[in-house]
């Protein structure tokens, strides 16, 4: 079976599900729901996890220091540089 032939019936059984149930969000998720509650496998619910509040503050790798201008004309004071 190829992808195709398994994205086409996966794309054909939830048309039917969604027209079975009159293209009505709610109540697909409520049967859903219901098939999840009468499966045998363990649906885990809880709340989300809370992000951990910063120990410290970001500091830079390196210091930074005042930005050197690179254009053409001002090559000459670079040191090094003419």
């Amino acid at each position: 079976m190829s992808n195709e032939d398994i994205l086409s019936e996966l794309r054909a059984w939830r048309n039917e599900f969604a027209r079975s149930h009159g293209y009505d969000i709610s109540a697909m998720s409520a049967t859903l729901s219901q098939l999840d509650n009468a499966g045998e496998r363990k649906v885990v619910r809880g709340n989300p996890r809370q992000p951990a509040p910063a120990t410290t503050p970001n500091q830079s790798v390196q210091p930074t220091k005042a930005p050197i201008s690179v254009s053409p004309d001002e090559q000459s004071h670079l040191p090094g540089c003419g």
